[in-house]
Parts: C-alpha cells; structure tokens; sequence
C-alpha cells in the first residue's frame, strides 16, 4: 500500500512545490490558480484517508500495529489542510505551527527505518523521512514565522516528490529496489 500512496504523495509534493516557488517569483504570470493546486492535495487526501481505513480496519483483524498508519496520517492531514486551505484562502499559520511538530515524529521514524532496513526501498524510505522532516521544519519557518523561504522551500519541495516518493515508489514496482 505504502508505494502506491507514494506514487500521488510524490506528485503532490512536485505540484506543490513548483506552484510555491512560482508563487515566489518576480514574475507573476507563472503563478498557479490555488484552486488547481487544492484539487490534487484534496484527491491524494481522499485517496490515503481511504488507504489509512483499511490498515485500521485491516489491524483490528491482524493485531499490526498503528503506528506506520499514524505515520502516514501526516501526509493525509497535511494534504487535506493544504488543500482546503486551497480554497478558502486560509493563511496556512496553524499549519506551519502542525509543521514544527512533525519532524519529532519524524526524525525517530527515520532512524528505526534505518534499524529495521531490509530492502533498497527501507534504506530509501530512512533517507525520505529525514528529508521530510527538514522539509515540513521548512514549512514551520515559512508559514508559522514568516521567513523569506518560499523559492528554496519549492523547489526543495518539488525535488523530494521526485526523489523522496515518486521515484522510490516506480523503483519499488519495478523491483529495483
């Protein structure tokens, strides 16, 4: 399940970050509509709200744990608030203050990837949580305190959906790694 989620978190994260940078450009003609950025944070929302009911439903049978699923509600909430945020023109402070949180859970998270690694894939997967972690601390510094980040934090933005999901996800199908 994991892969597939990160298939649509990857391209979320591009189309994210190449509308925030060009949000942050000198040249306004590059800007996105907000509404066309909402429409793919809320679909990758829905899509691993939907994911995040079958590991829930599918643990009260096998006794797994919930702690992979709690993980992944980060992306979930994170999109769906971006997303929504899309569309009512919220300012995004909560969700930088969200963002300062997250790299706590974060950084741990990658550690024990790395600890229990047994493929490519987990030593990726180790790899994509610290660099999530040092994006979402992006977003705490841009969105909750106002720093002048916006151009670095899109294009690191679009660059770890490339690296961080997409790509591992395809490679993961492929059985590269």
């Amino acid at each position: 399940m994991l892969p597939f989620f990160l298939v649509f978190v990857g391209i979320t994260l591009f189309v994210n970050g190449v509308s925030l940078r060009a949000a942050h450009l000198a040249h306004t003609s590059q800007e996105f509509n907000p509404r066309d950025v909402g429409v793919v944070n809320i679909f990758t929302g829905l899509m691993g709200m939907v994911l995040l009911s079958i590991a829930v439903a599918r643990s009260t049978i096998t006794d797994e744990s919930l702690a992979p699923t709690a993980y992944m509600g980060l992306f979930v909430l994170t999109y769906f608030w971006l997303g929504i945020n899309s569309f009512t023109g919220a300012s995004g402070r909560a969700f930088g203050w969200f963002s300062l949180l997250v790299p706590f859970v974060g950084i741990p998270v990658g550690i024990q990837t790395f600890m229990q690694a047994d493929s490519g894939f987990m030593v990726w997967l180790g790899f994509s949580w610290f660099a999530w972690s040092i994006l979402w601390f992006m977003f705490f510094l841009l969105m909750a305190l106002d720093k002048p980040i916006g151009r670095i934090t899109g294009t690191t933005t679009a660059w770890q959906g490339v690296l961080t999901a997409f790509m591992p996800a395809i490679l993961h199908f492929w059985e590269v790694i």
